[in-house]
C-alpha cells in the first residue's frame, strides 16, 4: 500500500466513510487485534529485558513508537467510529452500542494506566 492509499484510507475511516459494521468489524476487533499481537510481546520483552545499553534505548525506543501508534489508531478508529454509528440508517441499537462499548473500552485503557 502506498502513501497516497494509506492517506485516503485513513481518512476515509476518519470521516466515517466506511459504515458501521466494518468500522467496528475490520478497523475496530481486527485492527487492534493486530495492534495487540505486536505490542503485547514486545511489551512482555521489555517488562523482561535489561535497559542499559544501546539495546535499552532501542528497546524503550520500540515501546514508544508502538504505544503512540496504538494511541493514534485508537483515535482515528473512535472517531470513526462515532461517526460512522451517527450516519447508520440501521436498527439505532447497533450504534448506541457500537458507541458504549468504544467508550468503555477507553475508560479501561485509561484506568488499566492509572492503576
Amino acid at each position: 500500500m502506498n502513501n497516497r492509499s494509506l492517506r485516503r484510507v485513513v481518512s476515509r475511516l476518519w470521516r466515517g466513510q466506511y459504515g458501521l459494521a466494518k468500522t467496528w468489524w475490520i478497523f475496530g476487533v481486527v485492527g487492534t487485534l493486530l495492534l495487540n499481537a505486536i505490542s503485547g510481546p514486545l511489551n512482555a520483552f521489555a517488562a523482561t529485558s535489561p535497559w542499559d545499553g544501546i539495546e535499552g534505548v532501542a528497546l524503550l525506543v520500540a515501546v514508544v513508537i508502538v504505544a503512540a501508534v496504538g494511541v493514534i489508531y485508537g483515535v482515528v478508529v473512535t472517531f470513526g467510529l462515532v461517526r460512522s454509528a451517527m450516519a447508520y440508517e440501521g436498527n439505532r441499537v447497533w450504534s448506541w452500542l457500537a458507541i458504549t462499548l468504544t467508550a468503555c473500552a477507553w475508560i479501561f485503557t485509561l484506568l488499566y494506566l492509572v492503576v
